[in-house]
């Protein structure tokens, strides 16, 4: 029997619910799948952890590059400590170390270990060091090199090895030994803006007393062959005249 229709206080009609009229059902739990034909929500699922294993095998590490001169063997001039930077700027000495018969010592002209490595090496590493090669390539400047360079902080870099012939002096000579310079000397950078106000610092100048007496008495330079950038060219100013020379020259002639 169909119960009689009521209405409401809003005068809408409400029709009440047979026996013969399926009941709505419950919603399922939100976020929670409902196993077939039931509105039980299911037990939630975990993924399953990752069976133990063994750990990402590490990148090997690069080993340093290798000195580009070998090491003393005079066990009374041992080979000072140094970073090995190759540079890509060098060729081949006419008769290879001997050869070398001078140290000539240089300033950078730049402020920076980052920058004048950048420069010596002719490997560019910032958005600076690709601008000043770029404008060097525009203007015809030739490329530049030396066989060390002294950071400010007193490390030595070694970017030529001392058997070939680096691009340091460009068109120079010794006072009273004609030829190319670059053909028969070692050139040493210190990194100094050579302004005569930027000061070498004390780890320069005793790396300075470390490398150069090494380089005389391995190669057995004369001492009066231990000369500036400006002894070789009119052109050059470097090293700048706030350089202590005379205390390098001390340290050079003291294994003598």
């Amino acid at each position: 029997m169909v119960a009689p229709l009521q209405r409401s206080s809003q005068n809408s009609v409400v029709r009440p619910f047979s026996s013969e009229e399926p009941r709505p059902q419950p919603k399922p739990t939100p976020g929670l799948t409902p196993r077939p034909d039931t509105f039980e929500p299911s037990v939630a699922q975990l993924a399953p952890s990752p069976s133990p294993g063994k750990s990402p095998t590490p990148p090997p590490v690069k080993p340093p590059p290798a000195p580009l001169t070998p090491a003393s063997t005079d066990p009374t001039n041992p080979t000072p400590a140094m970073v090995v930077r190759p540079s890509e700027n060098f060729n081949d000495r006419p008769n290879g170390v001997q050869s070398i018969d001078s140290i000539v010592l240089h300033h950078t002209a730049d402020p920076s270990d980052q920058s004048s490595l950048e420069t010596l090496t002719g490997k560019p590493e910032s958005f600076m060091g690709w601008l000043k090669d770029k404008y060097k390539d525009l203007t015809g400047r030739g490329d530049v090199s030396s066989h060390y360079l002294i950071g400010k902080d007193g490390t030595i870099y070694q970017l030529v090895a001392d058997e070939k012939r680096a691009w340091h002096a460009g068109e120079g000579s010794l006072p009273g030994k004609p030829g190319d310079v670059n053909d028969r000397s070692i050139g040493i950078e210190i990194v100094n803006e050579g302004d005569g106000k930027d000061g070498y610092t004390e780890a320069q100048y005793k790396a300075l007393e470390q490398l150069v007496p090494y380089l005389s008495k391995r190669y057995s330079i004369p001492s009066e062959n231990l000369v500036g950038h400006k002894d070789v060219s009119d052109r050059k100013q470097d090293p700048s005249t706030n350089f202590d020379f005379d205390r390098i020259r001390t340290a050079n002639d003291a294994w003598r």
